[in-house]
């Protein structure tokens, strides 16, 4: 799973600490689920996936704390709640811990699942009507230069802008002109999109409007989950059709809001949150239907792609990302056992031409264990390409077969015309990007993005294997551009390794399939390069000092957008990669940097403040930093 989403629940420190608990429950043993809402979940999220403090819970959480009940216990007295150290019983420490160590078996308030399984997806409840019209499907349909309407900028995913008024002669002139802080800390990994003057962002639970040329609110809603939210507190943005601002929420549900008001008008519920699954991808909208997949693979959910009707909510098709039994694939998996994996991290492509969606799925689950599931496990860590009327499959390509390393495909592709060829360009978390002919549907060539380290050493149990990428390495959510009119491919990387110790043979199941330390966070870097757009060939990079996650933005000014993960918005000049401009926005950049024009004048927003206190280990709070020329 990409970056954040790799372990959505990290290991704990000191403070996370909350209490030892005996592994027997006995009657008498206080309310741990009541104790831990009443003292721990302001800070670190009802659902323990972290807020203000980091989460409780998760892969790493499990393998630093499973059968260390005692350890627990005795650093939680010291140390936790933060200025009252020791304040509750030994009785009540352990009853939270009980309910930290095994939430599933906690009394009363546990979710209960029904004695008849709903079928998912389900009709769509409808609440009420948008009193607003557009963009109908020609709008999208068609390029847009003043507006940004998709995650990625346009259907094939290229993030190109055909604005020039911000150019590489006075690139060096920008300053920021409005900012909007949304007073949220936690992950900010969305992109804004942009419509008629109107700027559109999410967090976690929240969508906001604003006016994009002065930040102004101008309106809010928060999504109040109808199920558990079991989950990754990550949403990377909206898609917009006819009045409608739609989007995932934490608890597997899409959901469509009044583009004018943020009332609520549809949701539908895409999946069983209680089976691992949540929506963090960006929706798409193309020919009246809108396209999202399910994140949650990590944690044994098997991945699908979705189809919905965008007016109603209505499903209208699914596909298997893990082929059922008497489907294509299937004889990719054991005859028996778990058979989850192709998590969909981000937003979808779509050639509008040929009617085909180009979609990139995750690892498969668990993540370092393959015992269980011998074979290539399609169709994870691949590029699948699928009819957009049907779902059918028409062709694709699998990365990372039989992958125990989390190096999940998870970057939307990149479609484009260069040589005069059909291509594609796709990034991988194994550190590659891949360029591929789709006239031929194969593959052209793959080029490294940083150094590899036992990067095809087989991981064996109980055996430490330092590994180079790690699971935080190669391209992550945001993935390749295009630059057209200098033919070249732009991607951002992440230089990072962990060292992976695979679980001992022999144990039940475990989330994750063994446990990761991750390289100190001085020793990741980031770069950003340009290949040649028709051979592949690298023409120029740029090394950071950090991590590189955030979206890529050229224009037709000559002139490239981006940040990176220390908090710097960037500008370049396209054709050499010379820095033109750079500001610090006090938080990493980890969403979209867009760029759009209002009353006649271009805009850059920068999506500031990505938290993340125990997987990438940065500070930041949610802010959007509009820049602009004086």
């Amino acid at each position: 799973m990409p970056g954040t989403q790799s372990f959505r629940r990290a290991i704990l420190g000191i403070c996370l600490a909350l209490g030892a608990a005996a592994a027997a429950r006995a009657a008498e043993t206080p309310d741990g689920r009541g104790l831990y809402r009443q003292n721990c979940a302001a800070c670190h999220g009802g659902d323990r996936s972290g807020g203000a403090g980091p989460p409780l819970s998760g892969m790493l959480f499990d393998s630093h704390w499973a059968g260390k009940p005692a350890e627990l216990g005795a650093q939680a007295a010291k140390t936790m709640p933060p200025g009252a150290e020791g304040s509750l019983s030994t009785t009540e420490y352990a009853a939270i811990a009980d309910y930290l160590l095994h939430p599933d078996a906690a009394p009363a308030a546990a979710p209960v699942r029904d004695a008849t399984p709903v079928s998912l997806p389900a009709p769509p409840r409808r609440l009420s009507e948008p009193t607003t019209k557009g963009p109908d499907d020609a709008e999208l349909l068609a390029s847009s230069a003043t507006d940004w309407l998709r995650y990625n900028g346009d259907l094939r995913g290229q993030r190109y802008s055909a604005l020039s008024q911000i150019s590489a002669e006075n690139a060096g002139q920008l300053a920021p002109k409005c900012i909007f802080q949304t007073g949220e800390t936690g992950a900010f990994q969305a992109s804004p999109i942009v419509r008629a003057g109107k700027l559109y962002i999410t967090t976690s639970r929240r969508t906001y409007a604003l006016d994009a040329a002065t930040c102004r609110l101008l309106w809010s809603n928060e999504y109040v989950a109808s199920d558990p939210e079991t989950t990754l507190q990550t949403n990377r943005g909206v898609a917009l059709y006819q009045g409608l601002v739609i989007r995932g929420t934490l608890d597997a549900h899409l959901i469509a809001l009044d583009a004018a008001t943020g009332k609520l008008v549809w949701d539908v519920r895409v999946a069983d949150s209680r089976d691992g699954y949540f929506l963090s991808a960006a929706p798409l909208v193309f020919d009246g239907k809108v396209y999202i997949g399910e994140a949650g693979a990590d944690f044994g959910a098997a991945g699908h792609l979705n189809a919905f009707d965008a007016a109603t909510g209505r499903s209208l098709w699914r596909f298997n990302i893990i082929p059922a039994d008497g489907e294509p694939g299937r004889e990719t998996w054991p005859k028996t056992g778990r058979r989850g994996g192709g998590s969909m991290w981000t937003t979808i492509t779509v050639d509008p031409e040929a009617r085909i969606l180009y979609a990139s799925t995750g690892n498969p689950d668990s993540d370092f264990n393959g015992a269980g599931r011998k074979g290539s496990n399609l169709y994870s860590n691949a590029m699948i390409a699928l009819s957009a009327d049907t779902g059918k499959l028409i062709w694709h390509h699998q990365q990372n077969p039989f992958d125990e390393h989390d190096w999940d495909t998870a970057a939307a592709p990149m479609i484009y015309e260069a040589g005069g060829r059909k291509l594609m360009a796709v990034g991988s978390k194994d550190d590659r990007v891949y360029f591929y002919d789709r006239g031929a549907r194969r593959l052209l060539y793959r080029r490294d993005l940083s150094r590899r380290v036992s990067d095809t050493v087989p991981l064996l149990p109980d055996q430490p294997v330092r590994v180079c990428p790690g699971i935080l390495g190669g391209v992550e959510w945001n993935g390749p551009a295009f630059d057209p009119a200098n033919s070249q491919v732009l991607v951002n990387s992440v230089d990072w390794c962990a060292t992976i110790t695979k679980e001992k043979e022999g144990l039940p199941y475990s989330t994750g399939g063994g446990s990761i330390k991750i390289d100190p966070p001085a020793l990741a870097k980031g770069a950003l390069r340009a290949f040649d757009g028709a051979t592949g060939q690298e023409r120029w990079r740029f090394d950071s000092d950090s991590p590189m996650v955030a979206g890529v933005t050229p224009t037709a000014g000559g002139v490239i957008f981006t940040g990176t993960s220390a908090g710097e918005f960037m500008a370049f000049r396209s054709r050499d990669g010379a820095v033109l401009y750079r500001f610090f926005t006090g938080g990493p950049v980890a969403g979209g940097v867009v760029t759009y024009s209002v009353g006649g004048k271009q805009l850059v927003a920068v999506a500031s403040g990505n938290e993340s206190k125990s997987i990438w280990q940065t500070r930041g709070a949610a802010t959007i930093v509009v820049f602009g020329l004086p």
